[in-house]
């Protein structure tokens, strides 16, 4: 029977010879995409790096180490999709054969040529059309986006070269089923049914959220931890907002909330230590962002002392760049993209538009796993699918700590459905693409409660909604000075970063944070009626607030936090008559603003790429060890209570300029010693100060204009000396994000 099958295939097919032609040049055509696609994208990745530094410590490192593997098995993923799709082409071409025999002798090749057309055309009309900012779409989207009916141009062009596909494939199959004996006709249909059932149920599988829920525990109530990234809080309704984020204001609406809350370091990695440790960044080590995992000492953290009470540990976030956090931070599981220097290159390689068809998918999870469900590749991140990854992947089957970090807030604010036009800010307060980031966090936010509440984590849980740190846009609240505000002493102007965050002390925008606490199920007893607390408080109170809320005795963390419970609780209200709370906070290395707006990358990567270098071993990219004291001496420093600021802005590798500020006042003065009795809050803080930065604060001066080739000449010579006890060559790379 198999014979007759056999036969029967081949006198609906060419020639071998004919056969073998064929294939040849769909792979020469398929080659031919290839390399047409990813020239543009390839040539701006070797400029970027050849003239700008611009991520040169990942790719300067490609052939090194592990990160030589993780290139060389994307470049072969790559050739091999669209080697599949030549194979894919030349049976398409073998279907038109059989349903025709004009189509087996000379027309082959052409039928060929012409399956490879409608696919490719429809492979270039899904990427432009829902990937609007890659290389592809910002070139064809409006054109692909224009209706016909209720349909995008660009839907209708690859559903019907699918159907087309689809037509052609099932009228081969009819044919050869016609000619086949009975036999075969009945063992085919039966193994054709078997297989259009079973990619039924793989193509719906993904669509069906089940969700099953997890039993209640009485005693021990999951803790879930959800942030949002880069958050401004004045846009949500508790802090005067107008309303753009729903779902967070839903949630807030009766949360307790903690209006005045602030991190030590507006970066994301060295505020999220805080928030696991309870401890500063002074005493972690988590200064920078891609901080050498070796130097940080994170450990034991809050899922290190919840995993020993009996707790599953889970962390999760959409990107991992900067942060990056895996299990030796005391997480049972992570559910993140794939961390390592190759995310920089592959997130800007892979925009071609065969990547741009299976990225998004479960296969995708496999063949691009740097680019899988990561919001650092925004060009290519779609929310639904990290959000159907903690789906199919979190569970609570029992007490739970989880954690979950939304980053659509951040820089560059958007993803891959936003289209150009959109970015450029328009006069006053509007600044629209970062309002479209916001938006598109509030609403994964949403779908993220849900999720949490079908799978039955909320039956009894403790929730803290929280961001990491704020942003600066440029906008007139994002700085203390005002036509109002004199500084008295200073000689010369004070440059200030008031965009994105970890740029500036002297703007609270960046360091203000959100924190609010809600409680579910039969835990519910905190988080009701929408409790304001004007308790002056920092991230490093949330694990001590865990702790004890969880009943954990002693202070497992050594945390220099304290515990808000007794706030919560009413068991404590704050006396007046006690001094203020001092907090401290400190900046990283700087992000460059662009002229009209956002973020300037190459000027950020010639400014930083000497502070990176890429581990062979690991693959994964960090701040050098040698130039970490060049790193430190660049920050800013502060120390604040409400309505008092000290700031320690440096002056050169060697000095410092100190600022007192007084908001009540809307005044300030420059300090060149210790304060005295007559000043005692700028005392207190300079005191605080010196506590909390010891060994780091440098001699007070004023500098003037005169001063600047000096110091820029200070901080040359100081470049030069990190690099004479620089061990060994590494390889440069970009700023932080």
């Amino acid at each position: 029977m198999n014979g007759d099958f056999v036969k029967t295939l081949t006198d609906h097919l060419p020639s071998r010879r004919r056969l073998v032609r064929g294939l040849l040049i769909s792979v020469v055509l398929w080659v031919l995409f290839l390399v047409v696609t990813a020239y543009t994208s390839a040539t701006t990745l070797l400029n970027r790096v050849g003239a700008s530094d611009v991520m040169r410590a990942a790719s300067g490192g490609i052939w090194q180490g592990k990160i030589a593997g993780e290139m060389v098995a994307f470049l072969a993923t790559v050739v091999l999709l669209h080697l599949f799709f030549a194979v894919v082409t030349w049976v398409l071409a073998c279907a038109s054969s059989v349903i025709s025999a004009n189509f087996r002798q000379e027309k082959f090749g052409r039928m060929v040529v012409g399956w490879f057309s409608v696919l490719a055309g429809a492979a270039l009309a899904f990427n432009a059309l829902w990937y609007p900012r890659t290389l592809i779409g910002a070139y064809y989207h409006n054109l692909l986006e224009t209706r016909v009916g209720p349909w995008p141009v660009g839907q209708l062009v690859y559903w019907l070269a699918f159907a087309l596909c689809a037509f052609i494939l099932v009228r081969a199959a009819a044919v050869l089923l016609r000619a086949a004996d009975p036999g075969t006709r009945r063992r085919s249909l039966w193994v054709g049914s078997a297989v259009a059932l079973l990619f039924v149920v793989v193509a719906l599988l993904p669509t069906v959220r089940l969700g099953f829920a997890s039993p209640v525990n009485a005693d021990r109530p999951n803790i879930i931890l959800l942030g949002i990234d880069s958050l401004r809080l004045e846009q949500l309704q508790r802090f005067g907002g107008t309303g753009i984020t729903p779902n967070l204001d839903h949630f807030l609406a009766t949360a307790d909330l903690f209006p005045d809350a602030t991190t030590p370091a507006a970066r994301t990695f060295s505020s999220w230590v805080a928030i696991l440790s309870g401890r500063p960044p002074t005493v972690t080590g988590a200064r920078f962002n891609l901080a050498e995992r070796s130097s940080v000492r994170a450990n034991p953290t809050l899922g290190d002392v919840l995993r020993k009470a009996g707790y599953r540990t889970i962390y999760s976030t959409d990107e991992v760049r900067f942060a990056n956090f895996d299990e030796s931070y005391g997480f049972d599981q992570v559910v993140t993209p794939r961390i390592g220097a190759s995310d920089f290159i592959v997130g800007t390689y892979n925009e071609l538009p065969l990547s741009s068809l299976v990225v998004n998918t479960r296969i995708g999870k496999w063949l691009f796993p740097f680019s899988y469900a990561n919001r650092g590749v925004a060009t290519m991140f779609q929310p639904e699918t990290y959000l159907e990854r903690l789906r199919r992947e979190v569970s609570f089957d029992g007490p739970t700590f989880f954690i979950a970090h939304l980053t659509a807030a951040h820089w560059p604010y958007y993803t891959s459905e936003v289209p150009f036009g959109v970015s450029t800010p328009t006069p006053g307060n509007e600044r629209p693409v970062y309002r479209i980031g916001l938006q598109t966090a509030d609403r994964m936010f949403g779908e993220l409660v849900e999720m949490l509440e079908r799978k039955g984590a909320l039956r009894n849980a403790l929730v803290i909604v929280l961001s990491d740190h704020g942003e600066a846009l440029s906008l007139p609240s994002d700085s203390f000075f005002d036509a109002t505000f004199h500084v008295d002493g200073l000689r010369a102007p004070i440059k200030m970063l008031d965009y994105g965050h970890g740029q500036s002390v002297l703007s609270k925008s960046q360091y203000q944070v959100l924190l609010s606490f809600r409680t579910f199920g039969r835990a519910q007893n905190l988080g009701v009626a929408g409790r304001s607390f004007p308790f002056l408080c920092t991230v490093e109170d949330i694990a001590p607030t865990i702790l004890d809320y969880l009943k954990v005795d002693g202070n497992p963390l050594a945390a220099e936090g304290r515990s808000l419970l007794p706030f919560l609780e009413a068991r404590e209200t704050i006396d007046p008559a006690a001094p203020e709370r001092i907090r401290f906070t400190e900046t990283d290395l700087a992000v460059l603003p662009a002229p009209g707006g956002g973020v300037d990358e190459v000027g950020t990567a010639r400014e930083n790429a000497k502070f990176f270098m890429v581990d062979p071993q690991t693959a994964r990219m960090h701040i050098k060890p040698e130039n970490e004291p060049l790193a430190t001496r660049y920050k800013e420093r502060a120390a604040f209570t409400k309505n008092q600021l000290l700031a320690a802005l440096p002056a050169g590798p060697y000095a410092h300029q100190y600022i007192f500020f007084d908001f009540s006042k809307s005044h300030g003065h420059l300090l060149l010693e210790r304060p005295n009795e007559t000043e005692p809050d700028a005392q207190r803080l300079w005191d605080a100060m010196a506590r909390h930065y010891k060994g780091e604060l440098m001699k007070p001066v004023a500098i003037t204009p005169a001063d600047w080739d000096r110091i820029g000449t200070e901080w040359e010579n100081f470049v030069g000396e990190q690099a004479d006890r620089r061990p060994a060559k590494s390889v440069a790379g970009p700023g932080p994000g």
